[in-house]
C-alpha cells in the first residue's frame, strides 16, 4: 500500500510573491486550467480534491489530484501539471514530493522530445498535445531545462 502524499509541507517557493494581485490571478488561471484538464477525463472513482503543490504563474502549476474512496489505495492520487507547457497527469508513486514530481514530469516530457528528435516511434511516449516536430521538441527541451535548473530547487 502506497502512502498518500503529505501535503502539509508543500512549498510556496522562496522569492515568489503569491500575495500580489498579478501572482494570485496567474495562479487562479492555472487552477482553472488544471480543473478543466482534470474534468476532460472520466475518472473512476471521481476526483475528490485538486491541491496546488507548486506554482509559478503563468509558467507552471503542479497539482495533487486526489480521488474519492473506492478504488485501489495505490491509485488514490495523481500529479497534474499545466501551464505554458504540455499538460500531463501521472502517478505519484515514483514522485512523492513536488520537487520529485517536477523532475518526473521533465523525464516523461523529455522522453517524448528525445523520441521526436530521433525520429523514433512515439507509441510508448506520453501523448503530448503537440505536433511531433523537431521545433516542438526543442521548445519542450528548453522548458524542461528551465524547470530543472530554476524551479525544481524552489520546490524542495
Amino acid at each position: 500500500m502506497n502512502a498518500r502524499v503529505d501535503i502539509s509541507s508543500f512549498p510556496v517557493g522562496q522569492n515568489i510573491d503569491y500575495q500580489g494581485a498579478e501572482a494570485v490571478a496567474a495562479l487562479e488561471a492555472l487552477t482553472t486550467e488544471a480543473r478543466a484538464f482534470v474534468d476532460s477525463y472520466r475518472w473512476a472513482p471521481p476526483v475528490e480534491d485538486l491541491v496546488l503543490a507548486f506554482g509559478v504563474g503563468p509558467i507552471i502549476g503542479l497539482y495533487l489530484m486526489r480521488f474519492e474512496p473506492g478504488g485501489k489505495q495505490e491509485d488514490r492520487e495523481r500529479w497534474v501539471v499545466v501551464g505554458d507547457l504540455p499538460r500531463m497527469h501521472f502517478e505519484t508513486d515514483e514522485a512523492p514530493t513536488p520537487a520529485l514530481a517536477l523532475t518526473r514530469y521533465c523525464a516523461i516530457a523529455g522522453y517524448w522530445a528525445d523520441n521526436v528528435l530521433a525520429g523514433a516511434d512515439l507509441s510508448d511516449s506520453y501523448p503530448i498535445e503537440a505536433a511531433p516536430t523537431p521545433e516542438h521538441a526543442e521548445m519542450l527541451n528548453g522548458r524542461i531545462d528551465f524547470i530543472l535548473r530554476e524551479l525544481v530547487p524552489l520546490a524542495v
